[in-house]
């Protein structure tokens, strides 16, 4: 169950750093952030990978939680890139939920 959360952190990390790029803004509808605002979004992703290395590193030891961390993160980097590129009118939606299942998922586990 850790692992489906820490997969979940990752993909919202992910869409909350697109968030913050100049050539996902028409797709994910942040046009026209502030230099602030994309920080905040630049500093939220950032967060949002590290819980998710935090849930890897807390189920497995250093040397397994990290290897598994970096698949993860291959499997969710894909995941959005797919999502970006085939379903971009529900990239927002999907990586809300994704925030909100890696909650969920995160608070059954322990």
């Amino acid at each position: 169950m850790i692992a489906i959360a820490s997969l979940l952190w990752a993909f919202a990390g992910f869409a909350a750093l697109a968030a913050a790029m100049d050539r996902h803004e028409e797709q994910l509808g942040t046009v026209a952030l502030a230099p602030a605002q994309r920080h905040l979004w630049q500093a939220g992703g950032a967060a949002l990978l590290l819980v998710s290395l935090l849930c890897c590193l807390q189920r497995w030891n250093a040397s397994v939680g990290f290897a598994s961390w970096l698949g993860l993160l291959t499997l969710a980097a894909v995941a959005w890139g797919l999502v970006l590129t085939y379903l971009p009118q529900r990239a927002r939606p999907l990586a809300l939920g994704a925030a909100l299942l890696g909650l969920v998922a995160s608070a059954l586990a322990y």
